[in-house]
């Protein structure tokens, strides 16, 4: 049996240059996103492994953040991350539920 399992990210939270305070146009950063990484099985999230800030460029691609930035974008108020990374878990309890009401 082959099983797909893995780690993977999604944007929780998207952050523009002028909400941290840089006005001026920046090499060719487009905004900054905080990703939620979560461990993944058969591409359902299982749960989450770790969050992390990056900065998307103007070529669609994701860079890391340079360290000096990090505490301006963890100033920034968010809201918390959570039940998104663990919809495996929640679709399982769910299930089991359903067999045991239908008995």
């Amino acid at each position: 049996m082959i099983f797909f399992y893995g780690r993977k990210s999604f944007n929780a939270k998207t952050v523009q240059l002028s909400d941290i305070g840089i006005f001026e146009t920046q090499s060719d950063i487009v905004q900054f996103e905080l990703r939620q990484e979560y461990a993944h099985l058969y591409w359902i999230p299982f749960f989450p492994v770790g969050s992390k800030w990056c900065a998307r460029k103007s070529d669609n691609n994701l860079y890391e953040v340079n360290n000096e930035l990090v505490p301006a974008l963890d100033a920034i108020p968010r809201k918390k991350l959570g039940w998104v990374a663990f919809i495996g878990p929640i679709v399982l309890v769910l299930i089991v539920l359903v067999a045991k009401l239908s008995r």
